[in-house]
């Protein structure tokens, strides 16, 4: 190990490399620089101060980083643990921003297979691994910690006592605490408990019952809103949060100022297994699939429309069909100068019992009119009766029958006769029944207007009502 005048290296860097695996980064580059300034150059200082940079994963640091493993190469050109975290740090770096760190972490890459192709540093950049990895978080650690207690066995309240013993025994090691500080919490949370037990599981469990609820609104033909109650399965999530959250926040209360050794021998956090990064990946194919497919299925059913084929029945309760009328022919030309939606068609007729004079008529389009809003028809249809001079004297829905949609009536007094009209819509057709042959019964008209809809729409699709 590196000596200068008689001293030995090797305890400032075993304090910062300490520091550095329990998560105090700062403590850790306060100690490796310290090392540096009092005992000369040194590989793993130079390492150790470089990771303590790039675990805060910000600009500044990583300039800074750079620096220490720069000056520490010149130093020790040939040192394995430099090369391997000079090269996981470059190879780190963005292709498109960083391309010149990228090229000299390529070097360094280069440089560690030459010099020991088989060694722990080399398969460690090979497999992302190596000794520049990024510490894990707090959150993470903690999470860890958590789980291990969880799963092992014993009671959690004694689990609990025990992590207090130790994190008073040691209360600079952030770790302890917040261990301390969590099993405390979970002592009281059973659902938390839940989660943190089986996380990759859980998640998994989560996301099919997000998946299921995302496929049953179109499947129950449910309003699209209603995917929205699938954010209650983030109920268990958050509460997990806030407890891990708060058990952190009180753990940092508890730290003493200054630092000193965190506790030895703490074990690493180990990375997924491949069978949870699989029950995860699941987990999110689920949820990303039942979306994008309740999405698709909720579209397809807000778009489509029936399909009709309008013709005009010749006759209607024994009243035939006029074909020569001047009612008839304004109404033709009144359809024709609408804007109608894109490959609608227009349909027409008048029908009269020449001894009595009652007369029947209907007009109306087919063609796609999902987009169409039924309230925008019936207010259109009420102010062009008050702007002809008419007054309205009743309004009243009605039940639409078999083809759906929405049916409305009104009658008003026009040039002192009674008209009655009853206007329908749906997604497919829109149309008006109305008469002039003086006050007629609502429930009477809004039959007719049912049967003269029913008579004049045929479904041009299979399964179209």
């Amino acid at each position: 190990m590196q000596e200068n005048d008689g001293q030995s290296v090797l305890p400032a860097y075993e304090r910062a490399q300490s520091l550095l695996s329990a998560g105090e980064l700062r403590q850790a580059r306060d100690e490796a620089q310290a090392g540096l300034d009092a005992h000369g150059p040194h590989a793993g200082l130079y390492a150790v101060l470089g990771r303590a940079h790039v675990a805060e994963d910000d600009d500044g640091h990583d300039a800074a980083a750079e620096r220490a493993y720069r000056a520490g190469l010149d130093a020790f050109p040939d040192d394995l643990d430099l090369l391997a975290a000079y090269a996981e740090f470059g190879l780190a770096g963005d292709v498109m921003e960083q391309p010149g760190r990228r090229a000299r972490g390529r070097q360094a890459a280069d440089r560690l297979r030459e010099l020991a192709p088989g060694s722990p540093q080399a398969l460690g950049i090979e497999s992302g691994r190596g000794p520049g990895s990024r510490q894990p978080s707090m959150a993470h650690v903690q999470r860890h910690d958590a789980r291990v207690a969880l799963t092992g066995g014993t009671d959690l309240r004694d689990a609990a006592s025990r992590a207090r013993e130790a994190a008073e025994a040691w209360p600079h090691d952030r770790r302890l605490v917040v261990r301390a500080e969590t099993l405390d919490a979970l002592s009281s949370e059973g659902l938390v408990c839940v989660t943190l037990r089986a996380p990759y599981r859980t998640a998994l469990v989560l996301c099919t019952l997000v998946g299921a609820w995302l496929l049953a609104v179109p499947a129950l033909a449910l309003p699209g809103y209603h995917c929205l109650w699938a954010f209650l399965a983030l109920i268990p999530v958050l509460r997990e949060q806030s407890v891990l959250r708060g058990a952190r926040r009180r753990a940092e209360q508890r730290v003493p100022a200054g630092y000193a050794l965190p506790a030895p021998g703490a074990p690493d956090v180990p990375l997924p297994t491949p069978r949870e990064r699989a029950a995860l990946l699941l987990a999110l194919v689920v949820v990303a699939g039942s979306f994008t497919a309740s999405l698709g299925w909720q579209y397809t059913r807000a778009t489509d429309y029936p399909h009709y084929a309008a013709a005009v029945p010749q006759s209607f309760r024994g009243m035939p069909l006029a074909t020569e009328n001047p009612i008839g022919d304004y109404l033709d030309s009144y359809l024709s100068s609408l804007s109608l939606p894109r490959g609608a068609e227009a349909f027409s007729g008048i029908y009269r019992d020449e001894d009595s004079g009652f007369a029947v008529a209907i007009y109306g389009a087919t063609g796609d009119l999902h987009a169409e809003e039924p309230d925008d028809l019936y207010a259109g249809m009420r102010e062009a009766v008050e702007e002809a001079g008419s007054t309205v004297e009743s309004r009243w829905a009605a039940d639409p029958g078999a083809f759906g949609g929405r049916l409305e009536c009104m009658a008003y007094q026009q040039f002192a006769t009674t008209v009655t009209a009853c206007a329908w819509i749906d997604k497919g057709s829109v149309g008006v029944v109305m008469t002039g042959g003086g006050p007629v019964g609502h429930e009477a008209f809004a039959k007719a207007a049912r049967e003269l809809r029913r008579a004049t729409l045929r479904p041009a699709t299979p399964g179209a009502v």
